[in-house]
């Protein structure tokens, strides 16, 4: 029942009842898992096998290079959802280690079930496939970011979607200034004196992980 709970408020099972969940449940093929802080949740090449909830904690997918430099790609919060990408695919090897940032619970559905909450919802399939389609979207946004854009153009643009996905043009950084940096492929330094150039320009201010975005009242 806790599953079926936690799952009905996450918005892609929200088209589903609680009890229709409970229902899913009983047929087995869902799990509950719970990872400690720094725990690895999934190795680089692992089979992905199912999609998985974040229901609690703080998850990110990560590389580590020859110098152990970590690389953190993309963090993941509590209501997000990671392997919808990989599940279906002929190529459904983890590109990047999972690692629990912060003391998480996750729940892990198997390709079958969803395929079952796929048929039983088409409100669930259009979801997913919108999950889909907008990580691929990001991607191609990151790889164009990477090839062409200047740092100042790569963190504005990150900074605007995340005023879309916050709604606000007051925005909370999901991950440290360090992370972010290497997320934009520059160093810490680099992207402290964009900062401070754009809060000197007055198209942003900031204060820790809190950044207030200016540029709608500059344009």
């Amino acid at each position: 029942m806790e599953i079926a709970r936690s799952l009905s408020k996450v918005a892609l099972f929200q088209c589903f009842p609680e009890e229709e969940l409970s229902q899913f449940l009983k047929e087995g093929g869902m799990k509950l898992m719970h990872y400690a802080k720094n725990q690895l949740v999934a190795l680089q090449g692992d089979a992905c096998t199912s999609l998985d909830v974040i229901v609690e904690g703080r998850l990110s997918l990560q590389s580590i290079d020859e110098q152990g430099t970590v690389f953190k790609a993309r963090v993941l919060e509590a209501g997000e959802i990671w392997g919808a990408t990989l599940l279906f695919s002929r190529y459904n090897q983890y590109p990047l280690q999972v690692v629990c940032d912060r003391a998480c619970s996750v729940i892990r559905i198997k390709r079958s079930v969803v395929l079952s909450l796929c048929s039983a919802k088409p409100d669930f399939l259009v979801g997913l496939l919108q999950i889909i389609s907008d990580r691929t979207y990001e991607l191609g946004l990151t790889v164009t970011k990477l090839n062409e854009q200047t740092l100042r153009q790569s963190l504005l643009d990150y900074l605007s979607q995340l005023s879309l996905q916050q709604g606000s043009d007051m925005v909370t950084l999901p991950m440290s200034k360090t992370e972010l940096a290497r997320r934009l492929g520059y160093a810490r330094t680099s992207l402290s004196r964009e900062l401070a150039l754009l809060r000197n320009e007055e198209l942003l201010s900031f204060n820790g992980r809190q950044v207030h975005l200016h540029i709608s009242s500059k344009s």
